[in-house]
This record gives structure tokens, sequence and C-alpha cells, in this order.
């Protein structure tokens, strides 16, 4: 059983540090910075992610919180801060966010109080027990200054990310953090954005699983999100390398839907993420709820979401509905009257899967058959493809995503380039859990990975295209 000793020993030393702030301009008064207690919720478009990460969905905070409310001004000789959302770089060719645009390899700086960084290192190393006790290892901390190129921030808050079952204690494992823009001030931004997350899944030891999969989703036209690797320097020092994420919340539907007031949805608890105060249950539920091939059509744009199934199943993904996982979202889009599924947490993919055949993630999953030993069920994915039209227009979706997406020429000179734009920031990272010689390793399996997938998934095509039928058990049998 966990003691309160030391996190409320590391709490109150929190209080003191920012009520006994030598800056003159501490007060009471209205600033830049507001940090509200160590104890504030994650905010509600926050699902990390499921199984393989972590789930969240508490109610969103703005404002002060009631646990205790210091104002910290940046010092008095700092000329007026620029505007964090006047510079919004403008999309890159693939549509992302500037931020996220893939030639581009940002520094992020934090300034953290001794005792904030304590106790994220505390929270990582605990995350497990502190669950177990009924606390929340993934409370929002404060940022004394958040600074990217010359902008500077003083009221953005910091938590810990992640599946707490899979943080391993330090220097074991790398901490991953979210960054909040608008955890003191509902309206706050970073170039438009509310939230930064870095992620450093520590069995993505090439630092390409996330950045890959979602531009080869975005390739074959889903709406997925964007991301590319950032640095991330901490009171001065080099931290490591992350994968620069961008989170599927508000600002995400803004950029990606001409009508973004839809509801969110989480599958990992059905949490709605949006419009919290206006949503109802009841479409969401009569989704869950449908019975035939009919139904389900009425609700779920099955095109789009055939698409997603079709390219979770060619990378392959193993988080995703295609294989039984929970990491992905509902988005009620409102011009078309029906959901449309987006993907999420990408880092469980390429050789991820690397057991021979008949393994629990074997190198080369059927796209039709395979489904995770730990599988949640995908009663939507099997309700589909129950229809023959459905399942040929499957087959025909796994075909495009193949031929538009997964082309090993194509997909070899992007992780060349991703790798010799990050190699040298990796090689520096002296927080990742591994050597550098197993990231050099890593990425040579990936290059592997990707040829031999595709040229099993040639095969596998050609078996259905030439008039292949299903055996009984779903797997392609030769005429």
């Amino acid at each position: 059983m966990i003691q309160c000793g030391v996190r409320c020993f590391i709490s109150l030393s929190l209080g003191a540090a920012l009520a006994c702030t030598d800056n003159p301009n501490a007060s009471g008064t209205t600033g830049f910075a507001t940090v509200s207690g160590t104890g504030a919720a994650p905010d509600a478009t926050d699902g990390d992610d499921a199984t393989s990460d972590d789930s969240e969905g508490m109610a969103e905070t703005s404002g002060e919180d009631d646990s205790g409310v210091v104002n910290v001004h940046p010092p008095p000789e700092h000329e007026p801060p620029v505007d964090p959302n006047e510079q919004i770089p403008p999309p890159d060719d693939d549509g992302c966010h500037g931020l996220y645009a893939q030639d581009l390899f940002p520094t992020f700086n934090l300034t953290l109080e001794p005792v904030v960084w304590e106790m994220l290192q505390y929270e990582w190393d605990h995350g497990k027990d502190l669950e177990e006790e009924g606390e929340n290892p993934k409370a929002y901390h404060p940022v004394t200054a958040f600074e990217y190129e010359d902008i500077a921030i003083y009221d953005a808050k910091i938590r810990l990310r992640g599946n707490t079952t899979w943080w391993d204690p330090i220097p074991g494992d790398k901490m991953q953090f979210q960054i909040g823009f608008h955890t003191n001030d509902k309206d706050g931004r970073f170039l438009g954005l509310k939230r930064l997350a870095f992620d450093a899944a520590t069995a993505n030891r090439h630092m390409l699983r996330d950045r890959l999969a979602l531009s080869i989703m975005r390739d074959v036209g889903i709406q997925a999100p964007c991301a590319n690797n950032a640095r991330l320097v901490v009171n001065g020092e080099y931290y490591g390398i992350f994968t620069s994420i961008e989170k599927l919340d508000e600002t995400f539907l803004e950029r990606r839907f001409d009508d973004p007031s839809g509801d969110l949805w989480y599958r990992t608890h059905w949490e709605l993420k949006t419009n919290l105060d206006t949503a109802n249950t009841d479409r969401i539920e009569a989704l869950e709820d449908a019975k035939t091939p009919k139904e389900l059509y009425e609700y779920l744009d099955l095109d789009q979401a055939l698409r997603v199934f079709a390219a979770e199943a060619v990378l392959p993904f193993s988080d995703g509905m295609w294989a039984g996982g929970l990491n992905y979202y509902f988005y009620d889009e409102p011009i078309g009257g029906k959901f449309m599924m987006l993907t999420w947490d990408l880092d469980n993919t390429f050789e991820r899967f690397h057991d021979k055949q008949g393994g629990e993630y074997p190198y080369n999953p059927d796209p039709v058959v395979w489904e995770k030993w730990t599988s949640h069920g995908r009663p939507l994915y099997d309700l589909a493809l129950e229809d023959p039209m459905w399942f040929d227009y499957y087959i025909q979706m796994i075909d495009e995503v193949f031929h538009e997406g997964y082309q090993p020429e194509v997909l070899h000179e992007r992780i060349d380039t991703y790798t010799a734009q990050i190699q040298e920031a990796v090689l520096a990272d002296t927080n990742k859990p591994y050597s550098n010689e197993v990231y050099m390793e890593q990425v040579e399996l990936l290059h592997w990975y990707v040829q031999q997938r595709a040229e099993w998934l040639q095969d596998w095509l050609e078996c259905w295209q030439d008039g292949g039928v299903n055996d009984g058990d779903g797997y392609c049998e030769e005429p």
C-alpha cells in the first residue's frame, strides 16, 4: 500500500516553492500564467490510449480550480511575449498543421520547478500503485515556462501520459508527457493547438511507428492525425526525442472536417470527448446495438470504416477495431449524418508483429481472420463482413490501401528520410531505455518488415482476386 509521505511531501514542497517565489510580480493579480494545485484532473478530450496506453475522460477544467491558485508571472524585465497564436504556420503538403510538418524537427524547452520534476518522476515510478490507491498519476502540474523559438508561454501545464501498466521505473524507461495550454484558460492555445503529446513507447525503438503508420493512413485518404518527431529540453538539459502526435480533439476536428461540431466518442469506455453539455447517447447506443449490416449502415459510414479496417490490417495494427483493440474514436459527422472511425495511437504496428505464424503476434496476420489474443471483440467489423457485398468491398479496400499506401520502395525512402532527420538526436538521447546498437538494429528491422509484409500481401491478394473462396474459416482457398 502506497504511503502518502513522499508524494505529500513533494506536493507540499511544490506549494511552498510557488508561494515563496522570489519573483516580485508574483501576487494574487491576474498575470501571464495561472498555475493551480497538483491534483488537477486530465481534461475531457485526453483519451491517450486504451489497452496499450491510457484511458481518461474526466471533466475539462478551465480557469482557476478549487485546489488553491498561485499566479506566476514572467520576470519584469521580459519584453511582452510574442502572441503564441499570431504565427500559426500554414498546413504542409499533407494538410497537417505546420507544427507536424515532416521536414520539421522542433525543439521545445520546458522550465519546471525542481519539485515538479521530482513529482513527475515519482508518479511515473509508482503509477500503477497510485491508481490502485485511487490517486491520479497523470495529474497536471504547472510549467514555469514553455518555449518554442521566439514564443514563450507561462500558463501551460504538464502531465504524464501512457498506460501505467507499461511504465517501468526510471532509468529503465523514459517518461512520456502531455502539455496542456487550456487548463488555466479554456481558450489558451499554442499555435492554435490545445495540447501537445510526446510519446516514447519503449517498444518503438526506431521512433517511427506512429509517424510512418499515420503517413500511410493519410496517403490512402483516411482522416488521421499527424505526427513527426520532436526534441524536449527540460531545465536546460536535453531530455530526449519523442514522437509528437496530434491529439484527436476539437482543433483536429476543425482542421479535418467541414463541420467540426459533431460528437466525438473515445471507444475505450464509450467516453464522450466533445459537446459534454449538449450530447446524448441515443445515436452511439444505436450504433453499438446494431444487429444487421443494414442497421449498421444506417449509423456507420461503412465505406470509410472499411477503409480504416483495411489500412489497419495492411500495416498491421494490433490496437484498433480490426484486431479487437480499443484505440479508436467515433466522430458523429453532421453533414453525412453517420459516424466515422478515427484511428489513434499506432505504436503497436509493423515489427510489433514478430512471432512465427501461429504465434500471438505473427509476422503476417491474415487481414480477414486474425484477431489478437486479448481481443475485446470487434462486433461492427464482423457484422459488416457478414454481407458478401461489403466483404468484397473490404478486399477491394485492402488492394487499394496496398497499392496506394504500402509500396515498399516508397516506405524505404520514407524510413531513410525520417531516420536521417532524427538519428543524431536518438543517439544523443541518454534517457532512452535501450542502446544505440539496438536502435540501429530496429531501423533495419523496420526496413525488413515492410518489404516482407508487402510481398506477403501481394500473394494474399492474388488468391482472392483470382477467384479464391472462403475455406469456411475465413482464409482464402484457391479455386
